[in-house]
């Protein structure tokens, strides 16, 4: 009797604990941009983004002689290497990753559904955050945060004063999708979200979008704030120089 006890207790452990393991699954989320409403996610733990600063093209370089990147762009900060599970632990077996993985920064991939599940996107989680103030004066309030995470203020655009683009470092030690979170419950920004990007695939099959914006339509700016029309990322004839679109700075060479 007692035997069968202790088998039905541990098989009610062992289905309580898959039932938590379940729920934590479960448990991602973020704050949208426009609304602020809770917005689920599912982690994907097959896929992740790897970024590796500008400065550091030999790191760059051993990544692309050892993984075969599902689709890569860049930023004038990052290069963005979006590759499977299997192939960031192939790159962690390398002898030459344990220096070089403390150069970069390695950030999760999501599934994202729409409120009826009516279909699935894989969303992934770059190094930044996206804040938006509440009033312009508020710029200063953000000092706290950029030292308790461990952040930079990338840029606070010229055509929305109210917006600020924080970038993770090399010594931030929680995520983007945590810090957004922590950011927004604080009640002190209208919205705070990690940038999140999905790949446009496209005649540019490295071109990468980014969620927070796809409820306002597509516009190029360039640092002084000023729209340029009918402009796309690998436009040829756009100028040489640093622009801003989909609240997201890119290079032209």
């Amino acid at each position: 009797m007692k035997k069968t006890l202790l088998i039905i207790m541990a098989l009610a452990g062992l289905f309580l604990s898959a039932s938590v393991s379940e729920v934590m699954a479960q448990t991602y989320y973020y704050y949208d941009i426009y609304t602020g409403k809770k917005t689920p996610i599912t982690l994907n733990e097959n896929k992740l983004v790897v970024s590796i600063p500008r400065d550091y093209d030999e790191i760059s370089k051993r990544v692309r002689a050892n993984v075969q990147a599902l689709f890569w762009t860049q930023d004038y900060i990052f290069e963005f290497f979006f590759i499977t599970r299997s192939d960031y632990e192939k790159l962690t077996s390398l002898d030459f990753w344990e220096e070089d993985a403390k150069s970069v920064i390695v950030t999760p991939s999501y599934i994202q559904d729409d409120d009826k599940g009516d279909f699935f996107r894989e969303i992934f989680a770059l190094p930044y955050v996206i804040i938006h103030l509440k009033k312009e004066g508020d710029l200063d309030l953000l000092t706290p945060y950029l030292e308790k995470y461990r952040l930079k203020n990338d840029w606070q655009g010229p055509w929305s004063p109210l917006s600020c683009i924080l970038c993770l470092t090399l010594d931030s030690e929680k995520g983007p999708l945590e810090i957004a979170n922590e950011m927004f419950e604080s009640g002190v920004f209208s919205a705070s979200v990690p940038d999140f990007a999905y790949p446009s695939y496209g005649s540019d099959p490295n071109t990468v979008r980014s969620i927070t914006t796809t409820q306002q339509p597509s516009s190029t700016y360039d640092l002084q704030g000023r729209k340029l029309s009918n402009c796309k990322w690998s436009n040829s004839q756009i100028r040489k120089g640093i622009y801003v679109k989909d609240g997201r700075k890119f290079v032209v060479k």
